[in-house]
């Protein structure tokens, strides 16, 4: 993860929002990820948009 190197609003909770708001979707996409793997079916039919 890069530094905020072009962050010039000097309000700390706006940068505090930002690294918050990328800690979720991170954590939302490790959720899909292992949700993915661990309901899957035989039959279900998968498609390559979901990778």
């Amino acid at each position: 993860m890069r530094p905020c190197r072009r962050y010039t609003d000097r309000d700390g909770q706006i940068m505090y929002f930002y690294l918050y708001l990328s800690a979720a979707l991170v954590t939302v996409r490790q959720l899909i990820q292992r949700a993915r793997k661990l309901y899957r079916w035989d039959t279900r039919p998968t498609t390559k948009r979901l990778k």
